[in-house]
């Protein structure tokens, strides 16, 4: 998507000053029809650009809902998956808190082998994950969407550490579950205290 906006922005900004007229010496009267002209050419941008970003978030969603089937815990074991390898690295504590989380999510009888199945097939990144919660987020309930994030905490940090790239892709899911963006660091907040606290185990 950054790729996108590099393109078009500059594309906009570049139409827009070949539309608009260069100064004479004489002063001549303004052009109102090249400002015209290059207002609707930056509109146009900004229209194309949001239309190509919901369409490349459909894509993303769409694949993420034919490689989990659009249920909840195959989708939950999927983000799962990705936010242990999202910093480069997957270690044992790691695999253990996934398969501890997917006990919580989707009941006790879940199978550790599952996870290393995952890992072993998973092709989603985080943004079609994120795309496709940000889509299907009514369809889950609250305690899910909540029993998520927890789970992404628990994973995140079962290294012993908490990466910007971690919590960044915290900030992520918490915006894609319907948490506002600009609420999503006090939600973090609280499940930090949780996880303190020991209620995140």
């Amino acid at each position: 998507m950054s790729r996108l906006v590099a393109i078009i922005v500059p594309w906009a900004f570049a139409t827009a000053a070949a539309a608009t007229p260069p100064p004479t010496e004489l002063a001549p009267e303004p052009d109102h029809g090249g400002t015209v002209v290059a207002l609707f050419v930056i509109i146009a941008a900004v229209a194309l650009w949001v239309a190509l970003r919901a369409f490349v978030r459909g894509l993303q969603a769409r694949k993420t809902q034919a490689a989990t089937g659009g249920d909840f815990a195959g989708y939950a074991l999927q983000a799962l998956v990705n936010a242990a390898k999202i910093d480069g690295r997957v270690n044992d504590a790691e695999r253990q808190a996934i398969v501890f989380a997917m006990r919580e999510l989707a009941g006790a009888t879940f199978e550790a082998a599952k996870v290393e199945e995952c890992f072993a097939t998973a092709g989603l990144n985080k943004d079609e994950l994120v795309a496709f919660l940000a889509s299907r987020s009514r369809a889950f309930t609250r305690d899910q969407k909540v029993g998520l994030l927890k789970a992404l905490m628990t994973v995140f940090v079962a290294d012993g550490k908490f990466d910007e790239v971690e919590h960044a892709a915290l900030v992520d899911y918490t915006a894609a579950v319907g948490f506002d963006r600009p609420g999503a660091p006090q939600m973090l907040r609280g499940l930090a205290a949780d996880f303190k606290r020991g209620n995140i185990t």
